[in-house]
């Protein structure tokens, strides 16, 4: 191609012009040229929020050029490409489905950065023929970039700036913008017009025969044809296929490359983190959220993915997520939220905490040592303040405590330097609460911290939270309150338990091990602009973390990378990728060699608690599967119809035989094709009692 280039220019002294076709000329693309739109489809639903699938906005796309061009006569490449987006932009608001847009003008914008993003993501140069371009540059000929397309000039302009291409063309002209094309003919006359030259100076080159080469003779221009019968096979075979194959291909791709034995085990955790920050991300754009506060301190793993992935996926000029990383805990939010001593009942203690020790309930505040040590001895229990008393609230050692001067003195102080500081940090922020309410980020289950500020604030702000999961809804929380709502997006036990939230919520402690941070818990506030938050990093748990987790989160975030890109190219939607999520949940939720349980084990013994007792080890982690048979499992029958709900009791079963005696290796993949079957059998079977059991949320 390229000597046969060069020898018609250099042996033709008349030609002094090239055009040159883009598509399948100067660049190909990895997919079918039709599968650009769906792209842009899929980038359009996620950046405006648009309520419908893929292919409705693929067809309805069609559907207004086939309108347009019957109504006008011209080629469906010669429609203006604002005229195109004004009557999809009709079609979608006369049907209230125009989502979060604000106008066509903001419409046809983000159109345009959807349209360069889904090109740019499927593109790669044709460098033998950009290298003859290149060379007759050199050799002093002026070449322009000619091409039948349905987008602006100025997205051409930007593609060919993406390439490195930028000071290889005179200028760009695109039949869209220019109202003719090289398909009817009429862009060669113009251009002769245009650019005052004879058509005997000018060289068309282009894959599409009639296009590039029949209708430029017509006008006098001499032309080469390039087939591209390669790329062009290539297309084709691009037809067959399906989104849900193509993305479940990555996801197990990734699941492969975590489970290999050089792998941290138990990374194959990046797909459920994954699902969730997509979920968020696309939350944030229906909601126009501004602000997302991601709590510490597994918030700060959340935050660094969702950071990546608004930058892979945000387009230009649209909708912006402020992230910021709140330093809070459990403790750090009762404390801000302690009413006076006559008034404090300490209801989450007496819920969750009923047996506790002095020593373990003094240490729930930010007191001094000196200060915790004074009031132990004041009542007397000295080394005995540390023996766990059951049903701690209802014991007469805590009425001692509660009634005794220094303690309420010194409660009194905390109380009102913790609420002063923590004021103080959240200010800093600066960001308007009043009027946009806070927007809290965290790995979930109940949403204790959501609710203490929620009442640090006097009921006065919003404060919504959306977390990984919620598995523990409290009576006490009034979760129809549209100030405190909160959602887990990748399970919940409201309004019920299906099928997936069964096997996402199966081991949650791995969620908070694995996205733990480097830094240590919060136990409160200072004024302190330097650093607001008074933490404490436990010795077991710091370990931990620099021996096992930051590697693993490491190794996380480039299987995060890897899977933004990979998927960056497919037309996948929420519902396909919750359908694969569960399946991979599955298989890691029962198929658990020996490398992952060897994990669990060195991991459990960093798990601290910062509220209550102060347990570290296993202790924290519920190894014990006695207790949830007993409620779980009234009848058998319920576990051979729904074996789903089995799978959280797997990991635990198989690790406590194996911590007696490590020969006493359980094998479970027959659970997994159990439920698999289940599953198959049900969808069949698809009577009364697949509906009653089979749960599809």
């Amino acid at each position: 191609m390229r000597k046969e280039l060069t020898n018609t220019v250099l042996h033709d002294s008349n030609i002094k012009y090239i055009f040159t076709d883009y598509f399948d000329t100067i660049v190909h693309r990895k997919v079918h040229p039709n599968y650009t739109l769906r792209l842009w489809a899929k980038h359009m639903i996620q950046q405006l929020a648009l309520p419908m699938t893929i292919d409705t906005l693929y067809f309805t796309r069609n559907e207004a050029t086939g309108y347009i061009t019957s109504k006008t006569k011209l080629n469906a490449s010669e429609v203006p490409y604002k005229q195109l987006l004004g009557e999809i932009y009709r079609r979608l608001k006369n049907n209230n489905l125009q989502g979060s847009s604000k106008g066509l003008e903001y419409f046809v914008n983000i159109s345009e950065a959807a349209e360069y993003k889904a090109e740019v993501s499927v593109q790669f140069l044709n460098t033998e023929t950009v290298e003859a371009l290149k060379h007759l540059k050199s050799k002093g000929c002026k070449i322009y970039c000619v091409s039948d397309f349905y987008t602006s000039e100025s997205l051409i302009k930007q593609l060919i700036c993406a390439h490195g291409l930028r000071n290889l063309f005179e200028d760009v002209f695109v039949s869209s913008e220019r109202g003719c094309s090289k398909h009817v003919g009429g862009m060669y006359d113009y251009l002769i017009t245009y650019l005052n030259i004879e058509p005997n100076q000018i060289l068309m080159i282009g894959d599409n025969y009639r296009s590039d080469i029949t209708n430029a003779q017509k006008a006098g221009i001499k032309g080469i044809y390039i087939p591209n019968k390669h790329q062009k096979r290539i297309q084709k075979k691009l037809l067959f296929g399906n989104d849900y194959s193509d993305y479940n291909k990555i996801i197990n791709q990734i699941y492969k490359k975590c489970n290999h034995r050089k792998a941290p085990p138990y990374s194959d955790y990046i797909i459920f983190f994954a699902f969730f920050t997509e979920k968020l991300y696309a939350i944030c754009i229906k909601k126009d959220i501004k602000d997302l506060f991601f709590l510490a301190r597994e918030g700060l793993f959340l935050k660094r993915l969702f950071d990546h992935y608004q930058d892979v996926n945000g387009l230009k000029n649209n909708h912006h997520i402020n992230t910021h990383y709140l330093k809070m805990s459990r403790q750090a939010a009762l404390q801000i939220d302690l009413k006076q001593l006559e008034e404090e009942n300490f209801n989450y203690f007496r819920e969750y905490h009923k047996n506790l020790s002095v020593e373990g309930f003094l240490n729930n505040f930010c007191f001094s040592d000196y200060d915790c040590k004074n009031l132990i001895n004041s009542l007397g229990l000295n080394e005995s303040g540390k023996k766990l008393i059951k049903n701690f609230f209802d014991s007469n050692t805590y009425k001692h405590l509660v009634s005794n001067p220094d303690f309420k003195a010194i409660y009194e102080a905390n109380r009102i330097a913790q609420k002063k500081a923590f004021n103080s940090y959240i200010k800093s922020f600066n960001v308007p609460f009043e009027n946009q309410g806070i927007n809290l980020i965290d790995i979930g289950w109940n949403g204790t911290m959501q609710d203490k500020l929620f009442e640090y604030f006097e009921n006065k702000v919003p404060v919504y939270g959306y977390y990984l999961g919620l598995k523990d809804l409290r009576p006490s929380i009034e979760f129809t309150d549209l100030k405190t709502g909160r959602w887990g997006l990748n399970f919940e036990t409201n309004p019920y338990t299906g099928y997936s939230d069964h096997l996402m919520m199966a081991n949650t402690e791995l969620y908070e091990q694995l996205a733990q941070a480097p830094h240590g818990s919060t136990l409160g506030y200072q004024n302190n602009p330097n650093q607001y938050a008074v933490e404490y990093h436990e010795s077991h748990e710091k370990q931990v973390y620099e021996d096992y987790i930051k590697d693993t989160q490491d190794f996380m975030f480039n299987m995060f990378k890897e899977y933004c890109e990979s998927t960056n190219t497919i037309c996948y939607d929420p519902y396909m990728a919750k359908n694969v999520t569960a399946h991979y949940a599955l298989k890691i939720g029962t198929i658990i060699p020996k490398r992952k349980l060897n994990r669990v084990i060195d991991l459990s013994k960093g798990f601290f608690s910062n509220v209550g007792n102060n347990e570290v080890g296993e202790d924290c982690y519920k190894m014990s599967v006695r207790e949830g048979l007993k409620h779980q499992i009234p009848i058998l029958k319920n576990y051979l119809t729904s074996p789903e709900k089995m799978v959280k009791y797997i990991m635990r079963s198989k690790l406590r035989l194996y911590k007696k005696n490590k020969l006493f290796y359980m094998p479970t993949l027959p659970v997994y094709y159990y439920i698999c079957l289940v599953r198959y059998a049900k969808k069949l079977i698809r009577k009364k009692l697949y509906l009653k059991y089979a749960h599809f949320k």
